[in-house]
């Protein structure tokens, strides 16, 4: 008996149980493991540590381990996945929205790297500890290289992969140096109009040309890559501005404007261009080079789109702002005025000297303080231009007050310099020295105040201009003490005579830290031991007053004591505050 139905296959059940058998064989779960099994797509599940939880025989297959070497352990300890690049969405758009990714993979298991398509996902419910999945397709089965390409076949230039790595690197310096980069991606107008028309051959004579236009464009140290698709990448690095950016696109587009000569009619090309920063448009190489193509998407042909488009407004208005300050430098007479603000001895309580300050009267947007333009200047390297215009209208003035037998004739006056006025080579070829002294006599009354980090950085460059200005009577002033390091021991060297505590220290006064205020007592001390008068700027409050007081400030300046003021205002106010009256009135 015991020996009966042995080795005989079983009978299938009946009634009821046979209809339950039959749903237990088609339960979606194990349909579901069914496909997953034997789907020809290669998937592995991570936990939030990237270890891997589970893989299908595909996947094993693809990685050349076996389930007991993989689970378990961190993805990244069996493979290497290199490149990010998303697959663009002119291949196949069913792909480019499940954001698939070309990636070049290698793994111990198996003998060559191979080139696959990878896509990531995260379910919106999964089971606890489940992180996401992972898709592949294996793009060259039995078509596998050692080494992913150093360079594109049909350009020249470095391969995407290359650019990769560059752009990982530079991301790295930008987060160490705290610095911006940005990714250009260019795309070629028209490409599948030409490849009809012309063929596959001239587009691809094209395409060099068109590389070896856009690299001799470009700085010696941006990096440039060809995706493929007809797409160029550029990474570009310190220094990175919208504007500089924008002086970026319009060369790469201006390169297009000379025809190719490949026949009969030469052919006229052009580019559109998307541009996203690092790390405003994403802190990845992932979203940097998804934002610069959303940007490429929106751009029209021959033309460029930054992904925040707010940008693209903003330059719009800074370049007809500096189309119009570049009209004002040209008649300064007509647009700039000069005006005074008093500096005031704390211990005798007078007004001892007053600083020059420039302002603009924009046609449209009223006087405009020196914050809102002095930088677009210095951009446009005008400053020498501005601050000459500046000193001859001190100097002119000086003179009137002197005519006239003015009290103010006896005032010392401060006129802040750009470094750049220091430089021998200036646009005319006149050294600051022999400028002032083709413009005035007499000079004991002048003060140039010069950026302290300029002067300790560049101390040795300049010491000799310093020494003959200080031989003509000009004194000279460290300016913006306390917001950067500064060299003090080396400007002690220097024919100096003030040192000037800038706003940002002064500033820092208002916080309960009690840091701005040992600050400014160590900066103060330090000054009287090397025999430097001390000046305090952007005096606002009471508080910031009594500490100037107290850390043993000599003068003090700023609109606590009175705002900056033209001439006239200037004149009645002095006659206002006679000595030692000006302090006590407060």
């Amino acid at each position: 008996m015991s020996d009966d139905g042995a080795g005989s296959p079983p009978q299938p059940p009946s009634g009821d149980a046979a209809m339950g058998g039959s749903s237990l064989k088609h339960h979606p779960a194990l349909l579901s493991r069914l496909v997953l099994e034997h789907t020809p797509m290669a998937l592995v599940v991570l936990d939030v540590r990237d270890k891997v939880l589970w893989a299908n025989p595909s996947f094993l297959a693809l990685a050349g381990v076996g389930e007991e070497e993989l689970v378990g352990k961190p993805l990244t300890d069996i493979m290497r996945m290199v490149s990010w690049l998303p697959v663009p969405h002119e291949i196949d758009a069913e792909l480019a929205t499940q954001q698939w990714q070309r990636i070049w993979l290698a793994s111990d298991g198996i003998e060559s790297s191979r080139m696959v398509l990878m896509s990531e996902m995260t379910p919106e419910s999964t089971p606890a500890g489940v992180s996401r999945i992972l898709a592949f397709v294996d793009l060259r089965a039995g078509q596998a290289g050692e080494f992913p390409p150093f360079s594109d076949p049909h350009t020249g230039l470095a391969s995407q992969w290359v650019f990769e790595d560059r752009l990982r690197h530079a991301i790295e310096r930008a987060d160490r140096h705290d610095q911006r980069l940005a990714m250009l991606l260019i795309r070629l107008d028209r490409a599948d109009d030409i490849r009809q028309v012309y063929g596959e051959s001239v587009m691809q004579t094209l395409l060099p040309q068109i590389s070896r236009r856009l690299t001799s464009t470009l700085r010696s140290e941006d990096s440039i890559a060809y995706f493929g698709d007809d797409r160029w990448g550029v990474l570009i690095e310190h220094p990175v501005s919208p504007e500089n950016l924008q002086a970026a696109a319009l060369r790469c587009l201006e390169a297009m404007e000379a025809p190719f000569k490949l026949g009969r009619p030469p052919l006229l090309l052009t580019l559109a261009i998307g541009i996203a920063m690092y790390p405003d448009d994403g802190t990845s190489p992932e979203q940097l080079m998804g934002n610069a193509g959303q940007a490429l998407g929106k751009a029209r042909p021959a033309s460029h789109t930054f992904f925040d488009r707010s940008l693209k407004r903003m330059l719009s208005q800074r370049m007809a702002l500096r189309h119009c300050l570049q009209e004002a430098l040209l008649c300064p007479d007509r647009h700039f005025d000069v005006v005074y603000q008093p500096q005031v001895d704390l211990v005798s309580g007078c007004c001892v000297g007053v600083e020059a300050l420039v302002r603009w009267r924009h046609p449209q947007q009223g006087v405009l303080q020196p914050d809102a333009f002095l930088p677009m200047v210095a951009e446009m390297a005008q400053m020498v231009r501005l601050d000459r215009w500046v000193i001859e209208q001190v100097i002119a003035q000086h003179q009137r007050w002197q005519s006239a037998g003015a009290p103010l004739a006896g005032l010392r006056i401060s006129v802040n310099l750009d470094a750049s006025l220091l430089e021998q080579t200036v646009f005319d070829g006149r050294s600051l020295d022999r400028f002032l002294r083709q413009t005035c006599d007499e000079l004991n009354w002048l003060s140039l105040e010069i950026d302290g980090k300029v002067l300790s950085g560049q101390a040795e460059v300049h010491s000799l201009l310093l020494r003959r200005l200080s031989r003509m009577g000009v004194r000279l002033v460290v300016d913006n003490l306390g917001g950067a390091p500064v060299d003090l021991i080396r400007l002690a060297m220097l024919p100096v005579s003030h040192g000037k505590i800038g706003r940002e220290l002064v500033h820092g006064l208002a916080d309960s830290s009690p840091f701005a205020r040992q600050a400014l007592s160590a900066l103060s001390q330090c000054l009287k031991a090397l025999q430097l008068e001390s000046v305090m700027v952007g005096v606002e409050t009471a508080e910031q007053l009594t500490a100037a007081r107290q850390k043993g400030v000599d003068q003090v300046q700023g609109n606590l004591l009175c705002a900056p003021m033209a001439v006239s205002e200037l004149e009645a106010w002095l006659g206002d505050h006679p000595d030692s009256q000006v302090l006590s009135k407060l």
